[in-house]
């Protein structure tokens, strides 16, 4: 995909839009690490996994984050016109596939259609194979992407909602479903191991519509995120304190269960000053300290399964040939390129709101 983003024609731009969409970045934190995650602690209860159940797993919770949730996502967010807008805002703002003229809203529901179909596919497999109980974690996470921007629920544009039952929810789902997939059944670690992480995301989320406020907010109907409905101060707060809960949750299944899981508590508290010392105002500050959250989530999350079972391990260079590659095609501005980094002696780039 990073050498096909570089043609010019109709087929190779349809295939970069398609790319994007995915938003690879986005699905490493979330769904990629819940379900590794997930599968980890599955090793350590019964002792081994199944390769191809655990392909299945990983398939499943790309499709719905990846695909079907944004593909659906950028289509009601572009007729709201919370997307249409160009403002300064480098990793939020959709995937820019519309703006950048890649695809339209058909090929858009093209993707959707396609990812359905994968995911019912999928969950026919794992009902007839696995368990039938297994369906309705898929379909619950399936309807939730779909609730997460179609009227007249669109939890992402109510307040809390968005993050409480659209993003909690579908990343423990997806965990939780990795988990069962193999085992066959539920338990209460891989269930607060899960929730620790879907705080991580939650956290992300907060800060990734920091700069989309000013777009959210005009939006017909208006997109009332948390961040518009509470002010950027106590987003920030509220932000930080939903990282320090997922710290100590990690570091609690540290101290009760397995010695991994202090990984994940050890890089997961950063977060919460990380979060209270960004600027939600300023591009450069956003955009580094999301970067940064979604590293450390990753590194947290992955570093914990790992430590379970070493037999894990590929998925870590996995996740940063992912990364590296979803910044290579998406080419930031060139100011943005080292977003982290701030040059000596630049001015900060404000937006006012």
């Amino acid at each position: 995909m990073v050498a096909l983003a570089r043609g010019g024609g109709a087929l190779l731009r349809t295939a970069k839009g398609w790319f994007l969409e995915f938003r690879l970045i986005p699905v490493l934190l979330w769904s990629y690490t819940a379900v590794i995650l997930g599968t980890a602690v599955a090793i350590v209860d019964i002792g081994g996994f199944d390769a191809t159940w655990f392909a299945v797993a990983l398939a499943l919770g790309s499709l719905i984050q990846g695909w079907e949730t944004h593909a659906i996502n950028e289509i009601y967010d572009w007729r709201s016109g919370t997307d249409q807008v160009d403002g300064a805002r480098a990793l939020s703002g959709g995937s820019r596939v519309r703006n950048f003229g890649l695809l339209d809203e058909r090929g858009l529901w093209l993707i959707f259609a396609v990812s359905s179909a994968a995911i019912a596919a999928l969950t026919a497999w794992v009902v007839v194979a696995r368990a039938p109980w297994l369906a309705i974690l898929i379909l619950i996470g399936y309807a939730l992407g779909i609730a997460y921007t179609v009227p007249p629920v669109a939890t992402a544009y109510r307040p809390f909602a968005g993050e409480w039952l659209g993003g909690f929810p579908g990343v423990l789902l997806s965990g939780l479903g990795a988990y069962a997939i193999q085992t066959r059944s539920l338990a209460l670690v891989p269930i607060v191991a899960l929730c620790a992480h879907a705080l991580v995301c939650m956290g992300m989320l907060m800060m990734h519509h920091y700069l989309d406020a000013p777009m959210d907010a005009a939006a017909v109907p208006p997109k009332r995120t948390t961040v518009v409905a509470i002010g950027f101060p106590n987003s920030k707060r509220y932000a930080a304190g939903i990282a320090l809960v997922a710290a100590l949750l990690y570091g609690i299944l540290g101290l009760t269960t397995h010695p991994a899981f202090l990984l994940g508590f050890a890089l997961t508290l950063p977060a919460v000053l990380i979060h209270l010392g960004t600027n939600p105002t300023d591009l450069e500050s956003v955009t580094r300290n999301e970067l940064r959250i979604i590293q450390l989530g990753i590194a947290a999350g992955l570093s914990t399964a790992v430590g379970l079972a070493p037999v894990l391990w590929p998925m870590l260079p996995l996740a940063v040939l992912g990364y590296v590659a979803h910044l290579a095609v998406v080419s930031p501005p060139a100011e943005l390129g080292r977003a982290w980094r701030r040059a000596p002696g630049r001015k900060n780039r404000t937006q006012k709101t």
